[in-house]
């Protein structure tokens, strides 16, 4: 939103620099876009100021919403600008009759006007400063009181309306023609403002073609109504536009003001074009308008939490600036209850929010804050992430919303959530995994010339099972691609290879509770030869995997893509590290070799190995798997190395001979498998 300064000066006695009340509503919290110091015909040295208000402050959407913090901030009182009263010389028939959704409503007609008279110079210079367009007096008008009251209305051309008026929620697929030509079909939910003829408003976002006020028309009605923020919220952008309309009305305007803004346009109406005004007719469900309850704020608390010593008088000040009403009851007590234009305004913790903005952000005292330690189990995310961080790798975040074609190629085959409501084409459907988010970053790195990349991402799945209900998953995958490092003196550097994403996963789950192993998957989106799902507990927790060349070819790559995805949340982390006394003694070591059947996984044969190598087993590691000349086609030979090591003495041979010919009769026994010679 922008304005012009100058502006202000119609609510409260302003007299300071721009560059002051920028910085003053920059630390009230509201973001200062910039501003341009400009000479006005009118009212000379001026300037234009620009906000972006966050979605939280509706109020904030107006001149006056703006001149009520600068008032409370410099402690000055705010003023509304005279509105003559304009006399009524007739009644029209027209009845207004409204809904829940929207409770309120005020009109008036408006005849006999002068269509092509000139909109006045200083209404017509703020609007030219605002960025908005000159159209004619009837609508620069509505625009000026949206932005100088943030109260949306709207003009009817009064002779193309039929019998009264209603607003009611539109029948389904009931189409509209609204005022930029586009034809809409709307939904059950949305609202509309009807005729007795069928709807000629999008109520709350845009009028309709049939009853907008065109070059001809002598006859007007007006309106200014109030639409509860859950019926207008997301239904412009359903549609795929936004108007400053709807901008207003789904984040909250005043529910008290309508009557007030149709007074002051009609003023302002009567002084431009003229005319006859009918009497105000009006409908209200006043136990459907927002209903705000006491709240209590212990002040004590308060500044121990800001740090400050806002007094007891100071804070009333601000709440009484806010509009809030403040009464005092106990010693160091107030309650409060939030005006008509507040809706942010809840809880506790929200005055002390406004406390702390109207006392400033740069104001707050600095101090340390107190470490406290605790043991715990450590958050599966945070632990998984600052792993791999140490590893090189850098922290992604992408949409939840991918394209149907990026599901069809990394989805897993899993049913999926569709987006009613999409911010892009390409983003029409809930992911249901994390690889199209770290692949497309990928190709953005790699066609900025980043060739050597390590990406993860930490995030959220959304998998619709056979019951169509949706459920969530905690996913942390990561990408690698490239050299491990820069060639040096050393020597050339080696390309990322299957066995350092394999290490890393390991890594990952070094320190995580119980076994996992490493089994054959049959993803189509990875390579069929160097791919495997990860199992924990008898469970397929996730996957690790060399991108399938024909992807790496649809996506014009020539170098390997490798992905990992684990599921975190059923892991279960060490909260903290044990000293383990180091063994004096050397270690001793066999290779073995077995030829099994092709069907047997690695991770078969390690866990039988292990769990028959006895007490004094240290590790295992397999260094060759053979199939060829010498070994029969269904079967393979795998070739593995043990090592033992002993706390407490020199490990003999006999030591490890037993342990061999208990390994070697147990794989026999378990996998069919036979020690090669």
């Amino acid at each position: 939103m922008q304005f012009s300064k100058n502006w202000l000066k119609d609510f409260i006695d302003i007299d300071l620099s721009t560059e002051d009340i920028c910085a003053q509503l920059t630390m009230a919290g509201l973001e200062v876009d910039g501003f341009e110091n400009i000479n006005s015909k009118i009212t000379g040295k001026d300037s234009i100021i620009k906000l972006d208000i966050t979605p939280n402050r509706g109020d904030c959407f107006s001149v006056l919403g703006v001149a009520r913090e600068l008032a409370v901030i410099n402690n000055l009182k705010l003023h509304l600008p005279e509105i003559p009263k304009v006399h009524d010389t007739f009644k029209d028939s027209i009845k207004i009759k409204v809904c829940p959704e929207g409770p309120s409503y005020f009109g008036r007609t408006l005849k006999n006007i002068s269509i092509d008279s000139k909109t006045q110079p200083l209404i017509a210079e703020r609007l030219k400063l605002s960025d908005q367009k000159l159209i004619d007096p009837v609508v620069d008008i509505t625009n000026y009181i949206l932005l100088e009251l943030g109260q949306p209305l709207h003009a009817f051309d009064r002779d193309t309306l039929n019998g009264n008026i209603s607003v009611r929620t539109a029948q389904n697929k009931e189409q509209i023609t609204l005022l930029d030509d586009q034809q809409v079909e709307l939904d059950s939910d949305c609202l509309v403002i009807s005729d007795d003829k069928g709807a000629v408003a999008f109520a709350g976002i845009m009028g309709g073609k049939e009853t907008a006020v065109s070059n001809s028309t002598k006859s007007i009605f007006l309106e200014s109504a109030y639409f509860k923020p859950s019926s207008i919220r997301g239904k412009a952008r359903r549609y795929g536009f936004q108007t400053d309309a709807s901008l207003r009305f789904e984040r909250g305007v005043d529910f008290k003001i309508q009557e007030l803004a149709l007074e002051r346009a009609s003023a302002l109406l009567k002084e431009t074009v003229g005319g006859d005004f009918s009497s105000v007719a009006s409908s209200s469900l006043k136990n459907q308008f927002p209903k705000h309850k006491e709240i209590s704020l212990d002040l004590e608390r308060s500044n121990k939490i800001l740090g400050t010593n806002i007094s007891k008088k100071s804070a009333i000040r601000y709440l009484e600036g806010l509009g809030l009403d403040p009464k005092s009851s106990k010693k160091n007590s107030v309650s409060v209850v939030s005006p008509s234009w507040r809706y942010d305004i809840n809880i506790e913790a929200d005055l002390v929010e406004e406390l702390a903005r109207l006392e400033g952000y740069d104001s707050l005292p600095l101090q340390s804050l107190a470490p406290v330690y605790k043991k715990a189990k450590l958050d599966n995310a945070n632990h998984l992430s600052q792993t791999l961080v140490s590893k090189g790798f850098n922290e992604i975040i992408s949409y939840s919303f991918i394209s149907e074609q990026d599901h069809l190629l990394f989805g897993q085959g899993e049913g999926t959530l569709k987006v009613e409501n999409p911010i892009s084409q390409n983003m029409t459907i809930m992911r249901t995994s994390l690889v199209s988010g770290l692949v497309n970053t990928y190709l953005h790195n790699l066609n900025h010339g980043q060739e050597n990349q390590k990406l993860f991402e930490a995030g959220n799945i959304f998998i619709v099972k056979n019951s169509k209900k949706a459920s969530e998953k905690k996913i942390i995958a990561g990408l690698m691609s490239g050299k491990i490092s820069e060639s040096t003196w050393k020597g050339k550097s080696q390309d990322i290879s299957f066995y350092d994403l394999k290490g890393v996963v390991q890594d990952l789950l070094s320190k995580a509770e119980g076994t996992f192993s490493f089994e054959e998957n049959n993803l189509d989106f990875l390579h069929p030869g160097m791919s495997s799902n990860i199992k924990h507990k008898n469970k397929v927790i996730g996957f690790i995997g060399s991108l399938h060349p024909s992807h790496l070819d649809s996506l014009g790559l020539k170098k390997d893509l490798f992905i990992f995805s684990l599921e975190i949340e059923n892991l279960s982390f060490e909260s903290t590290k044990t000293y383990k006394q180091f063994s004096k003694y050397p270690t001793s070591s066999r290779d073995l070799a077995f030829i099994v059947n092709k069907t047997v996984n690695a991770g078969d044969i390690e866990e039988v190995i292990k769990s028959n190598a006895g007490e004094s087993f240290k590790e295992i590691q397999i260094f060759d798997v053979y199939e060829g000349k010498g070994i029969d086609e269904d079967k393979k030979s795998l070739a593995i190395s043990v090592t033992w090591q002993s706390l407490n003495d020199t490990l003999k041979d006999s030591d490890i001979d037993d342990a061999v010919t208990k390994i070697v009769n147990s794989v026999k026994n378990q996998l069919d498998g036979e020690l090669r010679v």
